[in-house]
């Protein structure tokens, strides 16, 4: 005895169909400024992130089991490794190269033979 799954309506089915991906939603929120966090309401052992782009800062904040909120600040900065890296090219560095080798190493001469 074979099974065969119950058939669906073609209306089930394009409804199906049709339903929007939902999106990946993150915890970090907008805020202006320190006050925004701290009206901001958090349940008892919660945490949440908080972003203030104008100010250039990152909060955190944590509610405990006695509903009691901590706050922590962060700032924000860019990364070192985002800027660009300038490069010397071979030709550049022959150029350079031979420079160097028709340029003297003269004595300091504000020694005077001290």
């Amino acid at each position: 005895m074979s099974y065969y799954p119950p058939m669906q309506s073609p209306f089930m089915m394009a409804f199906q169909q049709q339903q929007p991906q939902q999106q990946a939603q993150t915890n970090i929120k907008t805020v202006n400024g320190k006050g925004s966090v701290e009206s901001f309401y958090l349940p008892p052992n919660s945490s949440d992130i908080f972003m203030d782009e104008p100010n250039k800062k990152v909060y955190t904040k944590h509610v405990d089991a006695s509903g009691v909120a901590s706050i922590k600040a962060y700032d924000i900065k860019e990364s070192e490794e985002e800027k660009p890296v300038e490069y010397l090219t071979k030709a550049e560095f022959e150029a350079f190269k031979a420079s160097m080798k028709g340029a003297k190493h003269e004595p300091n001469s504000n020694n005077n033979g001290k």
